[in-house]
């Protein structure tokens, strides 16, 4: 005895209603949910997922916004152009805009400069180098990480929080 579905089906005689309604799944579970719901339904689903997803997958890529960023033995103060580092008894320069990749993770140029106690004597030509800065941001909080470049020194790791007083210890 056939079913109330597959009696339609055949009275229909209608090959849309066959490939959209009808299939050999049909045919042994009796389950007669229309391929086309369920193709919609799935896509709904999968809609959902992206959007529920969504926020919580941050992009940091692009310019790092004007701010300041201090932390132990060191402050950074981010401009459009670059940024100004002072550490203890030194001071550095970032020469270009700092732009994260989607990850946080950055790359920049610019100089370190390494001070010392008492007066600048008048004519002295200071110790600067040039470093490359390698970091790391959320967005809240830095990972730096200081290198000269021309020899190949590096000067230490940092972490700092935006918005953060520098806590930097300065020559006498």
């Amino acid at each position: 005895m056939k079913n109330a579905a597959e009696e339609e089906t055949r009275q229909r005689g209608d090959p849309l209603f066959l490939a959209f309604y009808y299939n050999d799944e049909t045919r042994k579970t009796g389950n007669f949910m229309p391929l086309k719901f369920r193709l919609r339904a799935a896509a709904g689903f999968a809609s959902l997922c992206l959007i529920a997803a969504g926020p919580c997958a941050k992009d940091l890529a692009g310019p790092i916004a004007a701010s300041e960023w201090g932390g132990d033995h060191i402050g950074l103060t981010v401009s459009s152009t670059g940024g100004a580092l002072e550490y203890d008894c030194a001071s550095g320069t970032i020469d270009q805009p700092i732009v994260s990749a989607t990850d946080g993770n950055f790359v920049a140029q610019g100089t370190h400069t390494t001070g010392h106690g008492g007066p600048i004597m008048q004519g002295e030509v200071p110790d600067r180098h040039p470093a490359r800065y390698d970091g790391w941001t959320d967005g809240e909080t830095m990972k730096l990480t200081v290198t000269l470049t021309d020899t190949g020194q590096k000067l230490g790791d940092f972490t700092l929080a935006r918005g953060q007083s520098p806590h930097v210890f300065r020559c006498l």
